[in-house]
């Protein structure tokens, strides 16, 4: 049976032309032809260099970028004009150069060209370019892809109406097994149309048998996949992975495709799979790639599916340290999804399991005008525990971009969300306390969002437990290594913020709870202490005179305290390039390798306890991962562990955060928004009707800072 396949198409513009309009795309769709290269090359212009097409389409993009930008000057844009029109000019070039043209010229007649000649596919995959002329005028690209699955049978057209000329890559997936005749179809003005039959052959498929065991069990696991056919590059999705799209509601990445925020060539896409799966294949070589978070070695191999012929693997990947016996155990503090049933509850566990991160906060997210990722409730009695492996319910909320910043909660019994109170962020603090939750401050790494303004108020009155250093890939210590110098005590944890973040646990947090039976609970507990650290890929172990992470050493006089620190990873995931000891912000002491193979780097030396500080180690590997604990705090007696020469400055950047909230409120009650622009809108009028309460909480916060002025004062003597 012949399948008619056509693609719609915009008029053309010229390469070259000069326009009239000063930001004219001289090449229409040249971003989209250009990635359909990246995916279709092999079948098109298998030659062309690689690196090449990635630099087409970041100087394009780019480009794009720049002129949309609305803050751009006019010099920026016309470096941007320039940048876009040397690119398209090279994209031009490199489409003339393609060895499998095929070239149409439209006529004012229907015309049915010769069919082109069989052609032999490898796969259930194809591309066709062809450089249709539809007399003088101008040039574009067109990119449409064809899943004929869906589109077999119905009436497509590649619409060429206007004059000029059009490149277009048209691109087919799930081509049938055997021989299948099809038609690409070129219509113009009135009766102009030309069509062009042609004939696929495709090869019987193979089957993949694969399944993922643990390394603690032998048992199947979930599990991260990769499953890449080299013969094109494609990325397949396996036979049974898990699609979270549903659990997202439509946020962030919405899709069970993650591509997970890892340094390195480990950072990719990656399915999740609950178990086992098989699977119909193409024949030719494909790549597997098997992730179980940072606690296991990564798997590649590569494997040969044949016609007609069953391959069967069965990866184990290896555990190269475990945790959970030295006591610690792994947490993510920011997934978002959907939990409303036991499937839903399913999926996350899966994913979880996959990622070997041992408990997950699962949050609901709101803002002034509503929420999303709903829960069918909170509390231990919808926490959702198998095989070790917990889903703890929490929120995301209150929740202001441009005003206070970004807050999290655990282990709380029913969400705290009151608008007539929202810019008062320590009604929800004490309420999750009363709770007996934890409450920090989300994307603390980055300072997204002014969180450094309700930080200000917060944390000198003791609300936050934790705040996150670590996410996308990026620790971000300035905040917290602020505050922590004025001589708050503030945990560290780490979030992978999905589905805006890649894959849960790429970052995580790290919570002692010793050698008892792990429990949510004791998680918890673990982490109000302050006995935690954060990474994405090294493991950190640090103690100051037998003191972990979070806990104080008490001292009454100058007396050497003893130091040891441990950074250690696996050669097939990331090792230590550096470890350094970090004392009020700046490193005393750095220790690298010695040797290319060294997979530790150790510290054992003596630091005298002096009038108090605190203390932490970090690390950061040779493919750019980073770890950093939770400091330990050397207490003098009667004094602060602070960096005392530098208490004024940084009281000052903390009045300066106040006096941004004072600013804000001024401007809500004048009826504006944070541009300064008249502004109407609830997050504004309710900014202004909370204002008077949230100064107040502005002046008892500057009383604070004004007792830690006089407390240096006082001070001064005994540090003498």
């Amino acid at each position: 049976m012949k399948t008619m396949v056509c693609v719609a198409a915009l008029a053309v513009v010229s390469l070259g032309r000069v326009c009239m309009a000063q930001d004219a795309d001289p090449l229409p769709g040249a971003i989209a032809m250009v990635e359909a290269l990246q995916q279709r090359q092999a079948y098109v212009c298998e030659d062309v260099d690689r690196e090449q097409l990635d630099a087409l389409r970041h100087d394009l993009r780019e480009a794009e970028h720049f002129l949309r930008k609305a803050s751009a000057d006019d010099q920026e844009k016309k470096a941007a004009r320039e940048q876009r029109g040397a690119a398209a000019k090279k994209l031009s070039e490199l489409l003339q150069t393609c060895p499998r043209v095929q070239a149409i010229r439209m006529t004012d007649q229907t015309v049915t060209m010769a069919p082109l000649p069989p052609v032999n596919l490898p796969g259930d995959a194809a591309a066709f370019l062809f450089r249709v002329e539809n007399g003088d005028g101008p040039v574009r690209c067109l990119a449409p892809v064809f899943d004929l699955s869906v589109d077999a049978g119905m009436d497509f057209t590649i619409n060429v109406a206007e004059k000029g000329t059009t490149w277009v890559l048209a691109a087919l997936d799930r081509i049938p097994q055997g021989r299948t005749s099809l038609e690409f179809e070129f219509t113009g003005n009135g009766s102009s149309q030309t069509t062009v039959p042609f004939e696929t052959v495709t090869m019987a498929h193979g089957m993949l048998d694969l399944r993922v065991l643990s390394d603690d069990s032998g048992q199947p696991t979930p599990a991260m996949i990769r499953l890449v056919w080299k013969t094109d590059g494609s990325e397949l999705r396996p036979a049974n992975a898990l699609d979270f799209g549903l659990l997202f509601d439509k946020q962030g990445s919405a899709s069970g495709l993650r591509r997970t925020q890892i340094p390195g060539k480990l950072g990719a896409t990656y399915w999740c799979i609950p178990g086992p799966f098989r699977m119909a294949l193409a024949p030719g070589e494909y790549e597997v790639t098997v992730l179980r978070g940072v606690e296991h070695a990564p798997v590649r191999d590569t494997i040969q599916v044949e016609p007609n012929q069953t391959v069967e693997r069965s990866y184990r990947p290896q555990r190269w340290v475990n945790m959970a016996k030295l006591g610690w155990y792994s947490g993510d503090d920011h997934v978002h999804t959907q939990i409303l049933s036991d499937g839903d509850a399913g999926m996350v566990m899966s994913w979880i399991q996959a990622e070997d991160v041992r408990l997950a906060n699962v949050v609901k997210m709101g803002d002034i005008y509503r929420t999303w990722f709903e829960q069918r409730g909170f509390g231990k009695s919808f926490r959702v525990e198998d095989k070790g492996y917990v889903v703890s319910p929490g929120q995301e909320c209150p929740r202001t971009h441009e005003q206070l910043g970004h807050t999290l909660a655990m282990n709380i019994t029913h969400m705290v969300r009151d608008t007539e109170q929202y810019y008062l962020y320590d009604t929800v603090f004490d309420e999750v306390h009363r709770q007996g939750g934890l409450s920090g401050y989300a994307h603390a790494s980055s300072g997204m969002f002014q969180v450094h303004r309700d930080m200000s108020i917060n944390i000198p009155k003791e609300k936050i437990d934790f705040i996150e250093v670590l996410q996308f890939a990026n620790l971000g210590t300035d905040l917290y290594y602020d505050f922590l110098n004025l001589g708050f005590k503030v945990t560290a944890s780490a979030g992978s913020d999905v589905p805006w973040g890649g894959s849960v646990g790429e970052v995580r947090v790290y919570a002692y709870t010793g050698k008892k039976q792990f429990t949510a609970d004791r998680w918890f507990e673990a982490v109000r202490r302050g006995n935690t650290f954060v990474t994405n890929g090294l493991m950190l172990d640090f103690t100051v005179q037998g003191a972990r992470p979070g806990e104080e050493v008490t001292v009454t006089d100058d007396r050497p305290l003893r130091v040891k620190a441990r950074a250690w990873g696996d050669p097939r995931r990331d090792m230590p390039a550096k470890l350094d000891i970090i004392v009020h912000g700046a490193s005393i002491k750095t220790f690298t390798p010695e040797r290319d193979d060294q997979k530790s780097l150790e510290a054992d030396f003596t630091i005298p306890s002096g009038n108090g500080f605190w203390i932490a180690a970090q690390a950061e590997g040779r493919g750019g991962t980073r770890a950093h604990t939770t400091p330990v705090y050397v207490v003098r007696k009667g004094l602060r562990f602070w960096k005392y020469d530098s208490v004024s400055d940084l009281i000052g950047k903390r009045e300066a955060s106040l006096a941004e909230i004072e600013h804000i409120v001024a401007e809500a009650q004048a009826g504006r928004n944070s541009k300064g622009e008249a502004d109407s809108e609830r997050p504004v009028t309710e900014l202004a009707k909370q204002g008077p309460e949230l100064l107040k909480r502005v002046g008892e916060a500057k009383q604070i800072y004004a007792g830690l002025r006089a407390t240096a004062e006082h001070e001064a003597a005994l540090r003498k």
